[in-house]
């Protein structure tokens, strides 16, 4: 046993003392950090998009003003929203952001409802001057002014050679080098490229679809034509489509004798639906943040756990093979037994792995900690909550428990390789059998118990990952020790045949050994 934690000791150093592993550990935290950063820089940074409307038919263009309006509102209330938590002077997090988040739900709700009523009452209100005026008592009063969103569609000058009577046609064929980037457009004084044609043409009401018509063949042409380069980007084409089908749909109402503000009095009704858990307390079966945030907490675990395992089995592998081929493995071998060599090994770089989780951890404490916003904040009262919920002890297990299991495969893949290059091939599937239950992941969270996801927890190999992400939902008994006695058996028998290989294969020579002969290997009598 000395002679265990001697090489442990010494694997541990070997790691530890290196500049290497400083750098492979901190950088995935600066990698985390760097993207949240760089999406806030990135959300901050859409350019001024310019827009032509040309609407031939004269029925459509203030609803698609409306449309467009109602986008910038929808981002100046999210941004409220965050001004909001940033400079508020309650301090339970989850009641301010519940209460923040149902006001701006219900808003947009209303405005969401098929009419254009909510967002006429919003700002006809004093819409932001109002609630900033409602809020200021719950806010700091040493706080920075609220700067409200620049609008981010903005109506650009047709250019003199279009003329907009003309045939949709002659309009794109006018407007396609404005629309390619060729050309730049001007809205006042302000030059860019242009965004986005909205074209609606004179006789678009024939195309519109009302139940029981028969449907028409597709036609790019039919309908509104909405013409721009950037397809992903889907805002205003969306924002547009609802508005203008609210549009038809208040006519037809109108063309019925349907008293439209009955309509949007009864769109704008609501039930609130209360989330319960039946398996909590009396007095405590309301579903929290707190709740949702636990549901979901094993994917952030099994990744946890897959990077670190990773990472911790290829030191185990490379060290090894560079024991091996620079022949310092036969001069430990001289005074410790492969077995002792072995096991401390796994233990020395299962410490290595735990220093890098315990890194990671303190990197995050120290950013939440001195980086304070909205969403640092947020996260710290996530990882509060999930680092007091149960799931703790579930890490703990099935992290040791994979590390057992997948270190003893690489230990004795790294016994029978001279190079990395030769030791490639036998890694692979043991890479891909790891990913498919990451593959898993978002699936498991959304239906643990399935009959599948059951039985493919079953097999060693899935098993730490599979039962740890289905941790939160309280899996059936008989899973839970069946999947740990089989999985503690399996982990028995492969540090038992990886050592018998290790012990064969350290001191060997040459190519790696077919599958006979490393079959022959393990069932070798030593």
């Amino acid at each position: 046993m000395n002679m265990i934690r001697l090489i442990a000791w010494r694997e541990y150093m070997e790691n530890v003392r290196t500049k290497g592993f400083w750098v492979t550990i901190l950088f995935i935290p600066i990698i985390f950090i760097g993207m949240y950063f760089l999406q806030t820089a990135l959300s901050n940074a859409t350019p001024t998009r310019y827009y032509i409307l040309i609407d031939q038919s004269g029925r459509y263009e203030e609803a698609v003003d409306i449309a467009i309006e109602r986008e910038h509102q929808r981002r100046i209330l999210g941004e409220f929203v965050s001004y909001l938590m940033d400079y508020r002077l309650e301090t339970d997090l989850e009641m301010t952001a519940a209460n923040a988040s149902n006001a701006a739900n219900q808003l947009i709700d209303d405005v969401d409802a098929d009419e254009v009523a909510a967002l006429d009452d919003w700002l006809e209100s004093g819409g932001l001057n109002f609630a900033l005026t409602m809020a200021s008592p719950y806010l700091e009063q040493e706080r920075p002014e609220f700067q409200a969103p620049e609008p981010q569609f903005i109506a650009a000058d047709l250019p003199a050679e279009v003329d907009p009577s003309g045939t949709p046609d002659d309009i794109i064929n006018a407007l396609r080098p404005y629309l390619s980037g060729e050309r730049s457009i001007s809205s006042g004084d302000a030059t860019g490229s242009l965004f986005a044609l909205i074209l609606i043409p004179e006789n678009v009401d024939n195309d519109i679809s009302r139940p029981g018509a028969m449907p028409q063949a597709p036609d790019a042409n039919r309908g509104v034509q909405y013409w721009a380069r950037n397809l992903t980007d889907s805002r205003l084409p969306d924002a547009i489509i609802r508005s203008i089908n609210a549009e038809i749909r208040e006519r037809e109402y109108m063309n019925l004798g349907v008293n439209t503000e009955l309509v949007r009095n009864v769109q704008r009704t609501r039930l609130p639906v209360s989330q319960l858990d039946p398996t909590a307390e009396a007095g405590e079966e309301a579903v929290s943040m707190a709740d949702t945030f636990r549901q979901f907490a094993p994917i952030g675990f099994v990744y946890l756990m897959f990077i670190s395992l990773m990472q911790n089995v290829q030191y185990l592998l490379s060290n090894t093979i560079e024991e091996k081929s620079n022949r310092i493995i036969e001069v430990l071998l001289a005074s410790v037994t492969a077995d002792e060599l072995m096991m401390g090994k796994l233990i020395g770089i299962g410490m290595a792995g735990l220093t890098t989780i315990g890194v990671w951890l303190l990197s995050f404490y120290l950013f939440i900690s001195l980086y304070s916003s909205t969403e640092t904040e947020l996260i710290s009262q996530i990882l509060e909550v999930i680092l007091g919920s149960e799931l703790i002890p579930w890490f703990v297990f099935y992290y040791f428990a994979g590390y057992a299991l997948y270190s003893g495969v690489f230990l004795a893949i790294g016994s029978l390789c001279n190079t990395l290059k030769e030791a490639q091939a036998l890694m692979t599937p043991m890479i891909l059998i790891q990913i498919v239950p990451i593959a898993m992941m978002a699936f498991v969270v959304l239906d643990p118990n399935n009959s599948l996801v059951r039985a493919l927890s079953w097999f060693p190999l899935f098993t730490p990952y599979l039962m740890m992400n289905r941790a939160a939902a309280d899996p059936p008994m008989v899973d839970v020790v069946g999947t740990t006695v089989l999985l503690v058996v399996s982990i028995i028998a492969v540090l038992w045949l990886s050592g018998k290989v290790f012990r064969h294969g350290v001191l060997r020579s040459g190519q790696p050994p077919k599958l006979l002969e490393l079959w022959r290997l393990m069932s070798a009598k030593s």
